[in-house]
């Protein structure tokens, strides 16, 4: 089933180039043929336009996150965060850039708004431990764990680095869970806030709770300021279109996560 989810995320999220040329070619492949699988090629090809245009707008894209982040879209209050003894940031996504023998790790805009977030808790907090959780995604060009780039930018932001902590071998939010479960049981750590976008808080919560955790949720933003201002709501925008294939990506992990048994309801 793993092999399976790896296809899926590869090639059939909508929203996707991948997606979109497998579409093409079916329905021009239908054209060639005479009859009822010629009007059903038509009708495929409308279909895949109309649902293009539809999700590369910012009206699709702000629905579908507003959906998945419903009730997750707000950072901890003053009163949550009282006794907190860790911060746990989970990685958004990193690549690794190589040329002429020099190397250098880059964080995604999901996962630079993830440390800022655990970094401004931090600040408010009494020194908790903050453990940031990413390993390696050779095929997505992080060469290197992600949690290495995420902890150099606390430092650089004024975090002591030994107030940092490192999961640096999980591939995704259930092995996120499950490795965080040992590192927090072995520095006898109970309450902890989890910090993660607001699209995958919901997930990320339903994990950890399957693993007998039970985190207080502090969303980062969604976006960088400014993100989408003054684009027409109706109107097709490939900003918009990479968000609502990452909310349908998201919306599709929640099915397969609970079909694997990998989560209780938060």
């Amino acid at each position: 089933m793993n092999s399976t989810a790896e296809v899926v995320k590869s090639f059939f999220i909508p929203g996707s180039i991948t997606f979109l040329m497998f579409g093409l070619i079916v329905g021009l492949t239908l054209l060639y043929f005479r009859g009822a699988a010629a009007k059903w090629g038509r009708r495929w090809l409308t279909l895949l336009a109309a649902l293009y245009w539809i999700l590369s707008t910012p009206l699709c894209s702000n629905a579908l996150e507003a959906t998945l982040s419903h009730g997750y879209a707000t950072q901890a209050s003053p009163i949550e965060v009282e006794g907190i003894e860790a911060i746990v940031v989970l990685g958004g996504g990193s690549s690794t850039l190589r040329s002429d023998g020099q190397e250098m790790d880059a964080l995604s805009n999901p996962g630079i708004l993830r440390v800022w977030e655990g970094a401004r808790l931090y600040k408010n907090l009494d020194e908790p431990w903050v453990i940031v959780s990413g390993g390696m995604n050779e095929r997505a060009g992080a060469l290197t764990p992600e949690s290495i780039p995420m902890r150099e930018v606390l430092i650089d932001i004024g975090m002591p680095a030994d107030r940092i902590l490192l999961e640096s071998s999980s591939r995704n939010t259930f092995e996120q869970a499950l490795n965080l479960r040992s590192l927090l049981d072995a520095h006898g750590i109970e309450r902890f806030i989890l910090v993660t976008s607001p699209t995958h808080m919901r997930r990320a919560m339903a994990t950890f709770i399957g693993q007998g955790l039970n985190p207080i949720p502090s969303s980062s933003t969604q976006h960088s300021e400014g993100f989408l201002a003054d684009r027409w709501v109706f109107l097709p925008d490939k900003d918009a279109l990479e968000a609502s294939r990452l909310a349908m990506r998201e919306g599709m992990a929640l099915v397969y996560y609970a079909l694997r048994g990998w989560f209780s309801p938060p």
